[in-house]
């Protein structure tokens, strides 16, 4: 990991793919470079890891895909990552759970500031 990089490349994969699946215009902000502060801890960027690692292999150990998370389509992988938040298995759940609330910590401000495209289309 570069310094101050908080995630490993493979890791930071899969956040990149969770925040993409999870948010319109994702590439707008470097998501992983936003975690830095969220995840000061070594103990809470190994449990992070830990969860991605759960969320990439998931799609695989359900038997619904050959590849990982990563390599599914957009919006299979919303759909994949809101059945795992909805109703997983506990540590799926929570991997999702815990994924899904440092996204909306990384890009909740933007996204509320950002005007919709509904409204965009209106004026």
């Amino acid at each position: 990991m570069k310094a101050g990089w908080p995630l490993s490349p493979a890791a930071a994969r899969v956040f990149y793919n969770a925040a993409d699946a999870w948010v319109e215009r994702s590439g707008e902000i470097d998501a992983v470079a936003e975690l830095a502060p969220r995840l000061a801890a070594r103990r809470d960027r190994r449990r992070l890891a830990r969860a991605l690692w759960l969320l990439e292999w998931s799609p695989r150990l359900g038997l619904r895909s050959a590849r990982g998370l990563s390599w599914l389509p957009r919006e299979e992988r919303r759909a994949w990552l809101d059945r795992l938040e909805r109703g997983g298995i506990g540590p799926a759940r929570r991997a999702a759970s815990r994924v899904h609330g440092l996204v909306d910590a990384c890009y909740g401000e933007r996204r509320r500031s950002a005007p919709s495209a509904s409204a965009a289309a209106e004026g």
